[in-house]
């Protein structure tokens, strides 16, 4: 659907314009807005920013994810589909990996709605409590071998998995449980359409000086991403 002035081409009004009507809350639109641009759009466009730096500084691993794809799509015009997607185990296995280590978004909060007993802490309503998915993901009582870059550890034995400890609330960029990001399975989709399409026709290099990762209202390399990218010859 197409927007002209926040109403579509076809006459339908837009989203933000309903709620104004619906709910005469100028203040829950702007909210919104703001939610699209920062969670649905931001979110998504640092998190890929950091894969793509990662993979342009581990060309090992950027290989196995090439030998992947071009097992998946002898051709690189192959149409991208859910059953191809569904086989690229090392291409998520990475990309969670990268989400573990790097966490996009650095924690989930979540406001006690009652009086609640935590770890033999008892914390008051009212209370936000903060899931800090940079200190978790990387903690050894969590994750073997956790401050080691390894995305093999995401897959099953039959794929050529590590075999490592993996908490499953070790590594939770996405949230959990009814309040997780709505947008989980959208925005998993579009990194992996992006990187299968970017990846099987061209290799990735980066030769300048590392990028130091920092905390802003997220969690992403600082400086420019000079990317070298070399068509592949097959």
């Amino acid at each position: 659907m197409k927007l002209n002035e926040g109403r579509a081409l076809d006459g339908e009004p837009s989203l933000l314009e309903r709620v104004i009507k619906s709910e005469n809350n100028e203040k829950l639109a702007v909210i919104m807005a703001l939610d699209m641009i920062l969670v649905g759009i931001d979110t998504i466009s640092m998190a890929v920013c950091s894969i793509l730096y990662q993979l342009a500084t581990r060309p090992v691993e950027q290989q196995k994810v090439y030998e992947e794809l071009k097992r998946l799509m002898p051709d690189p015009k192959t149409p991208l589909t859910i059953q191809l997607l569904d086989q690229a185990h090392y291409l998520k296995a990475f990309i969670k990996e990268v989400l573990r280590v790097y966490s996009t978004v650095i924690g989930n909060g979540r406001t006690l709605q009652e009086d609640t007993v935590i770890c033999g802490y008892r914390i008051p309503k009212g209370v936000q409590c903060v899931f800090p998915n940079l200190v978790l993901g990387t903690m050894e009582e969590y994750v073997t071998d956790a401050q080691r870059f390894k995305p093999e550890r995401w897959l099953k034995p039959a794929q050529g998995g590590s075999g490592d400890q993996l908490h499953p609330f070790a590594s939770l960029p996405y949230g959990y449980g009814a309040r997780m990001c709505l947008g989980r399975r959208f925005a998993d989709l579009e990194m992996q359409i992006l990187l299968a399409k970017l990846l099987r026709s061209f290799k990735l290099e980066y030769h300048h000086k590392p990028l130091e990762y920092v905390v802003t209202f997220m969690y992403a390399p600082e400086g420019a991403l000079k990317f070298k990218m070399t068509p592949r010859e097959d």
